[in-house]
């Protein structure tokens, strides 16, 4: 196994890093554990995330917090330099994602243990200590490579990461910080004074994932062609274009003419928020967005699956039909097309507003 430790970085290297040897590995190739740090704050949305919906992205340009989109799933998450970053970038592999995290969350969770932290994995990309959540972790294929991500969690300022999400309130946004103070917990408020340093918690946790793989550990660096793939991926994931996409649409409920509105449905499935923005003209869908903070394998098949559903008939009965056949062979665990569908019917089930005369 290959580890690379970077250290502190730029904020946009410590997310285009494991995109980019990824993007780089081959068959045959070791796996390459990654260790970084962000040199500042920033903010990453979910790949099928709507950033503007999710993002404050005006408090956000006002205070240097840069907003990134990975192309992991999962929903929008503060990163800075209280977390060392881990990335576990292995040769691809059909192995369900659930099955793959209950194997390989062994080795942070036994790292944390290592450190005198009761930490255990629940399913599915939890890792917990009682009932705060101590680390969320992530799964993508990517190229030719399966990636899992994580952190080891130091410190986290829940205030900051109550400020840099869209709420609908103050007062919800109140809620929000009494409720990550609950039920999250880091290392310090585990440890207090007993926190190891950067270089020996890293150093539990390389030793960890070598024996949960069954590889020796060599010291590695990026080659010049991973170093290429690190600026292009930093400069596309932090494109204000990639990471606020599906801004072409209005603002929901809103009546366009006759027989045509737009809509936004919400839906909270095992697996995460299920956010559906779309247009219906006529009875039948006229253009439609699929996001949320879920995982879906293989990554752009929501594209796919919003494409099916343009032209087919809005009727609840239809729309679950069209759905259970878009999703043959994709993966989203906690995610079924009725969970998908009840987004939808939340959307169409909503009071639309006319729209504003000109």
């Amino acid at each position: 196994m290959r580890h690379i430790d970077l250290g502190m970085v730029p904020r946009q290297d410590s997310q285009a890093v494991y995109h980019a040897v990824a993007h780089e590995m081959r068959p045959g190739d070791p796996p390459t554990l990654i260790t970084v740090t962000p040199d500042g704050p920033y903010v990453c949305v979910g790949y099928h995330q709507h950033g503007s919906r999710d993002v404050d992205r005006a408090f956000c340009e006002a205070h240097d917090i840069l907003v990134g989109r990975r192309l992991v799933g999962g929903g929008a998450v503060l990163l800075d330099p209280g977390q060392v970053f881990w990335h576990l970038v292995m040769p691809r592999t059909a192995e369900p994602i659930e099955r793959l995290y209950a194997r390989l969350l062994q080795a942070p969770v036994r790292a944390y243990q290592d450190m005198g932290i009761a930490a255990e994995h629940r399913p599915v990309n939890d890792i917990v200590v009682g009932r705060r959540k101590i680390g969320g972790t992530g799964a993508v294929t990517l190229d030719q490579a399966t990636v899992l991500v994580g952190s080891l969690m130091f410190d986290f300022d829940v205030a900051l990461m109550a400020r840099v999400l869209r709420v609908p309130s103050e007062k919800f946004r109140d809620k929000m910080v009494a409720s990550l103070e609950e039920y999250m917990t880091t290392m310090r408020r585990e440890l207090g004074a007993d926190i190891p340093s950067r270089a020996a918690a890293t150093a539990l946790l390389v030793r960890a994932f070598s024996e949960q793989l069954g590889e020796t550990v060599e010291r590695g660096r990026l080659a010049d062609a991973e170093r290429e793939e690190v600026r292009r991926y930093a400069s596309l994931l932090f494109d204000p274009a990639f990471v606020y996409q599906y801004e072409g649409f209005s603002e929901p409920g809103v009546k366009i003419r006759d027989g045509v509105r737009l809509h936004e449905g919400l839906y909270k499935a095992p697996g995460g928020l299920i956010r559906v923005i779309f247009r219906v003209a006529d009875g039948r869908f006229d253009d439609v967005a699929v996001t949320g903070d879920f995982f879906v394998d293989p990554p752009d098949a929501l594209s796919a699956v919003a494409a099916a559903l343009v032209g087919t008939s809005a009727a609840a009965e239809e729309s679950l039909k069209v759905l259970s056949r878009a999703l043959i062979g994709v993966r989203i665990p906690g995610v079924t097309a009725r969970d998908i569908n009840c987004a939808l019917e939340d959307g169409l089930a909503r009071t639309p507003q006319a729209a504003p005369r000109a």
